[in-house]
C-alpha cells in the first residue's frame, strides 16, 4: 500500500484560516485545539516533518501576533514561554499522530486477505496469479498471509494411494 500525500498547500490554506480566524478573535480568545487540526492532517498524510513544520510556524505567528500586532502586548517572555509550550504539545502530537499513521499502513500491509475468484487448476490445484504464472496453491497462500503448510492426506486418498500398504498394517503380527 502506498502512502497517499495530501498536497502541503491545500494544509498551508487551512492553516491561514486558522490563522486568520485567531488573529480575528484577539489575544484573549484563543484557538490553538484548531492548531492540531492541520498539525495532525499534514502528519497523518505527509509526514512527521510537516506536521512539525505546521507546529512550529503557526505557533510563531501567534507570537508575532503578540508582539507585533495585537494592542494588547503580554511581557515577551511570558508569551515565548507560551509558544515553546505550545511547539511541544503541537510537535508531540505531530510525532504521534505519525507513528499511528506508520503503524496503521503497516498493519494494512500485514492484512492480506484473499478475495474474489481465484483461477485454479482442476488438476494440479496451482493458482493463477495477477502476472499469469500458476503457482502451487501452498505457494500462493504463504506469499499472500502468515499461513504455514503442513503435508498429510486424508483417509479417502490413502486408502486410494496408500490402500495396499495401510491394509497390511492392520493384520496381526504372528508372535514366534
Amino acid at each position: 500500500m502506498t502512502r497517499s500525500k495530501l498536497f502541503p498547500s491545500y494544509l498551508i490554506a487551512l492553516a491561514l484560516v486558522i490563522l486568520l480566524g485567531d488573529y480575528v478573535a484577539g489575544p484573549t480568545i484563543q484557538f490553538p485545539i484548531l492548531y492540531l487540526i492541520p498539525v495532525s492532517l499534514a502528519s497523518w498524510y505527509s509526514g512527521f516533518f510537516w506536521g512539525l513544520f505546521f507546529a512550529v510556524t503557526m505557533s510563531l505567528i501567534r507570537l508575532y501576533f503578540y508582539g507585533m500586532l495585537w494592542p494588547i502586548h503580554l511581557a515577551m517572555f511570558d508569551a515565548s514561554i507560551n509558544t515553546i509550550i505550545r511547539i511541544l504539545v503541537l510537535g508531540g502530537m505531530a510525532f504521534l499522530v505519525n507513528r499511528t499513521a506508520e503503524q496503521t499502513r503497516a498493519l494494512a500491509q500485514r492484512v492480506n486477505v484473499l478475495e474474489g475468484f481465484l483461477p485454479i487448476c482442476s488438476f494440479c490445484k496451482k493458482i493463477r496469479d495477477q502476472n499469469n504464472i500458476w503457482q502451487p496453491l501452498e505457494q500462493f497462500i504463504t506469499d499472500r498471509s502468515n499461513a504455514q503448510f503442513t503435508h498429510g492426506f486424508c483417509p479417502e486418498c490413502g486408502q486410494r494411494h496408500y490402500g495396499d500398504i495401510l491394509k497390511m498394517g492392520d493384520q496381526p503380527t504372528k508372535e514366534s
